[in-house]
């Protein structure tokens, strides 16, 4: 694809994503919808293989389903009260079509089904788009929305995909496959925060998008596709080891990482709500994705990984110094945020 073409495609994702978050109109949101995903479509299946095309059509299908019942929900709205605006109380049929709308744009249980398999067939970079960008516009409908009559529809959707996300990882060998059930355990943990702080989510929204968006790039640039390629770290560069390893413990939540504080300030919440039983709940299916987080990490610390074939590390003979390229500075950067920013979230956290 030319990069005029992909460029401006880019583009109109980002726009469609603002006219969600800026509109108080449910058919201008539908419209930024729909528009986002029509122009997501050319870029999922820019490499044109039979599984990336696969993926492509899968998502193009849930996306339709999901934008159909948004506005079918919406139409009843406006055919009860006469209007469109979105500050109007809304009757129990519009809540229900908008909360399924919902789980599946964003992939929470029971309507996760999906995710997987599309994230599996995207290459790494367009994985990017669909595991984080175009999680932002559902979620801000999400917290618009949060104190409605399904309210404990949501909060029971967001405990399913807690616990369905670190039960689908625990026997994936395919790093893409990993990342979306985590991001499906992630989800859950956002949601159900929400119901009683939107504060607190947006924090915990900020922290996953940096986190998940540096493991994209890492495992772009290091080729990495199922967990028998991670000694290909070992290969790269020793630096490549850390990254993943703070990075991946970082997105399970362990302290002193920057992850710990999407899990801490979700359990602050909710325990000082009294939501104590559930905390428990959710907790228990946090330890299940941290299962293979640590897979991960240790496969990417074995240095002489079980191999047959004996290999010499590349960068031992690397004695020019180069200038790093931009994607090596961006992926840093996201590294480094997803790893150490607890003295940014701090603030963001006391603010709540």
């Amino acid at each position: 694809m030319h990069r005029i073409i992909s460029t401006f495609l880019f583009l109109t994702v980002i726009s469609g994503t603002i006219i969600v978050v800026s509109s108080e109109n449910w058919f201008i949101i539908w419209v930024g919808l729909e528009l986002s995903t029509l122009a997501l479509v050319p870029l999922l299946c820019s490499s044109f293989s039979p599984r990336n095309v696969e993926a492509t059509i899968k998502y193009f299908l849930i996306q339709a389903l999901s934008a159909a019942l948004l506005l079918n929900g919406a139409l009843i709205q406006a055919w009860l009260t006469g209007s469109w605006s979105i500050l109007d109380p809304v009757n129990n049929v519009t809540s229900l079509c908008l909360s399924v709308a919902l789980a599946f744009k964003l992939g929470l249980a029971p309507c996760h089904f999906w995710f997987p398999d599309v994230l599996q067939g995207l290459p790494f970079l367009q994985g990017i788009i669909v595991a984080t960008w175009q999680k932002i516009a559902p979620l801000i409908l999400l917290f618009y929305f949060s104190q409605l009559i399904f309210s404990y529809l949501l909060i029971a959707a967001g405990l399913t995909s807690i616990l369905m996300g670190g039960w689908g990882g625990l026997n994936q060998t395919q790093v893409r496959k990993i990342l979306a059930f985590s991001s499906i355990g992630n989800m859950g943990w956002i949601v159900t925060t929400s119901i009683y702080s939107v504060n607190a989510a947006i924090i915990m929204l900020i922290i996953y998008l940096t986190i998940n968006t540096a493991i994209f790039l890492l495992f772009d640039y290091l080729n990495v596709s199922t967990l028998g390629h991670l000694n290909i770290t070992s290969q790269t560069s020793p630096i490549s080891i850390a990254l993943v390893i703070l990075t991946i413990l970082s997105l399970g939540g362990l302290p002193p990482l920057t992850g710990f504080m999407l899990k801490f300030t979700s359990l602050y919440f909710l325990i000082s709500n009294n939501f104590i039983l559930m905390s428990s709940i959710m907790i228990v299916g946090s330890l299940l994705s941290l299962f293979f987080y640590l897979r991960i990490s240790f496969n990417t610390g074995l240095i002489l990984f079980p191999q047959h074939i004996i290999s010499v590390t590349t960068w031992r003979n690397n004695t020019g110094i180069s200038p790093f390229s931009i994607k090596t500075w961006t992926i840093s950067i996201f590294s480094i945020l997803g790893a150490f920013a607890i003295p940014l979230t701090l603030p963001l956290y006391i603010t709540t």
